[in-house]
């Protein structure tokens, strides 16, 4: 694709010839993206530039130049990326963009010819996030502990955190629309058709840009989420996919509603005395008269604690190490499932009902990781073809990527001849490690035995 000269086409060749100059790796593209490339730039606008290097090995690298053009400085801003890794990220949502689609314009300004037809896109794409509403109420749930603790400050940032979660979880009732920089999803993300009353104002004031006490923080963040729940209870199926079946349910039968107006009412910490107090109900809540040997009200739905959520969680890092488990009763697994009944009678599960699951990369057969599987998560994950896991630690279901968007699309999965552990072979997306690695198995040991034949 051609494109027109500009006035600053010398400083953009020149550039382009001493960042080709300059790589430690063989480059294959280079890119102008932001303001630039969106012919919006001003005089005090930087110069965006992704530099695309080929080798195989993953690479990432940033620098920064203050660059001397036509008497004025100019911040040049480069992000050089291996080229599987660069889709890899246009696969994933843009972190600015309150979780709406991006399609933002970009600038080939040089490409090597056989990968020109492959990367000279008029446009970089990047998709919606997904409707976050389990960290949504998490957030509500840090603003009420920290209007609690009359931490003013803390109250803020989390409200802060929330007004940017809530236009992902209403993109679900609202018409698609595609923003192309930051201004544009913010204009976006306030001017959404279906919202709840009050919400521009709301918004406004959770994101700090409306004075506010921090009751009024509270109140707007607590209307946001409020009002948000009626909205999207017609889309409870695509709230299970990310979320989990209990978050949907919970969507639907009022458990989220009651969950949201017991945050409205302060809790005040016990006096200690020396001696153990029995738990006090929140106000406007009445008391069963049944309290548990932990010394906490027994009811039916149990009244999450500070930093604790109520709904399902979705955490997105395999288990690996040692930690407490309850006891299941025996007999078997504990939890009904869904699985093909020929497949789970050759399965040999732990005490826990669980087998492990070893993941690799389809293609290239690198281990990634280990987790745990329950009947149920390997039933998801053979009609999903997302890879599902059971957490020890949270007792849960968990969707790897649902989080941090490092999904896990599955090709095969096979039971070894023992069945209690099957060989999930996938296409990963990103780091499979929670630490950012690409692999949970990065960390080397020394190997000094002698091998004989």
């Amino acid at each position: 694709m051609d494109h027109a000269p500009s006035s600053d086409s010398r400083f953009f060749d020149d550039w382009t010839a001493r960042l080709r100059a300059s790589a430690d790796r063989p480059v294959v593209g280079i890119l102008l993206r932001g303001s630039h490339a969106r012919r919006a730039a001003t005089a005090h606008s930087d110069v965006d530039v992704d530099v695309l290097v080929g080798g195989g090995a993953p690479y990432a690298a940033r620098r920064a130049y203050i660059a001397e053009h036509s008497g004025r400085l100019t911040h040049v801003s480069v992000a050089a990326r291996d080229i599987r890794s660069w889709v890899t990220r246009l696969g994933e949502p843009a972190d600015w963009a309150f979780g709406l689609p991006v399609t933002a314009p970009a600038r080939l300004l040089w490409a090597d010819p056989r990968w020109r037809a492959r990367i000279d896109l008029p446009v970089l794409c990047q998709p919606a996030d997904e409707p976050r509403l389990e960290e949504l109420i998490a957030s509500l749930g840090k603003v009420a502990s920290a209007r609690d603790a009359d931490d003013r400050l803390g109250v803020r940032l989390a409200a802060a955190d929330l007004a940017r979660l809530c236009p992902s979880v209403l993109r679900l009732a609202n018409p698609s629309v595609r923003v192309v920089s930051r201004r544009s999803a913010f204009t976006a993300a306030l001017d959404l058709p279906v919202a709840p009353a009050g919400y521009r104002e709301d918004m406004l004031r959770c994101l700090g840009l409306r004075p506010g006490s921090t009751r009024q923080l509270w109140a707007a963040a607590a209307r946001l989420v409020a009002g948000t729940l009626p909205l999207i209870r017609p889309y409870a199926a695509e709230v299970a996919e990310v979320g989990g079946a209990d978050l949907a349910a919970a969507l639907l039968d009022g458990r989220l509603d009651r969950y949201v107006a017991q945050l409205g009412h302060p809790v005040v910490p016990p006096q200690h005395t020396g001696q153990e107090s029995a738990a006090v109900p929140s106000p406007g809540r009445e008391s069963t008269g049944v309290v548990s040997s932990d010394g906490r009200e027994a009811a039916g739905v149990p009244a999450p604690r500070a930093e604790q959520w109520l709904t399902v969680p979705v955490p997105d890092a395999p288990v690996t190490g040692a930690h407490r488990e309850a006891s299941p009763p025996p007999g078997g697994p504990d939890r009904p499932s869904r699985l093909d009944p020929a497949i789970a009678a050759r399965l040999r599960r732990t005490p826990d009902g669980l087998v492990a699951a070893v993941v690799r990369q389809h293609d290239s057969g690198e281990v990634l990781m280990v987790a745990w599987m329950d009947d149920e998560a390997l039933h998801r994950t053979l009609t999903t073809g997302r890879a599902t896991y059971w957490s020890r630690s949270r007792r849960e279901y968990w969707v790897k990527g649902a989080t941090s968007g490092h999904h896990q699309y599955v090709r095969s999965v096979a039971l070894d001849c023992d069945g209690d552990a099957v060989l999930v072979s996938v296409d990963q997306v990103g780091a499979a490690c929670h630490t950012g690695q690409r692999t949970c198995f990065h960390t080397e040991l020394p190997v000094t035995g002698e091998v004989t034949s």
